[in-house]
């Protein structure tokens, strides 16, 4: 009997083992973060403060120049183009390669009518040939 109590207490602290250590990789990244808080007084802070502001003002300073100089040649840009509308505005409009492009096809169109009507008056005017010759032979005959 000793030894089944033995067995039983074994099994019962294998039990209490696993489930305590069930989540050690949790644990341990939790007990392995720590939050350090430092208190500093208010010297050290404006001081800090000043130094980092003398270390970032050139760059900043040079960064707003520089956008100003890319302002100045946008509005020159768009005083240019502003320009350019009201030239265009004042200008009577010119025929543009897309027009002539159409006239072209317009032009051509025509050109291929023109050939059809010819041949088609050609066809009649043989036609109309062919009917005289038969009526002067007819004609003759009839002498």
């Amino acid at each position: 009997m000793s030894l089944e109590d033995c067995c039983e207490e074994t099994h019962a602290a294998q039990t209490l083992l696993r489930s305590g250590t069930q989540d050690l990789s949790r644990i341990t990244r939790v007990l392995e973060s720590q939050r350090l808080f430092l208190l500093v007084d208010e010297g050290t802070v404006k001081r800090y403060k000043s130094e980092i502001s003398e270390e970032i003002e050139p760059a900043v300073s040079e960064l707003i120049e520089r956008a100003e100089e890319g302002l100045k040649a946008l509005h020159r840009k768009e005083n240019q183009l502003k320009a350019k509308v009201d030239a265009a505005k004042v200008k009577p409009p010119r025929p543009t390669a897309g027009m002539t492009m159409a006239a072209q096809k317009l032009e051509q169109r025509r050109l291929n009518m023109l050939v059809k009507q010819r041949e088609q008056l050609e066809s009649q005017l043989k036609a109309l040939e062919s009917e005289v010759k038969a009526l002067e032979k007819g004609d003759e005959r009839n002498r």
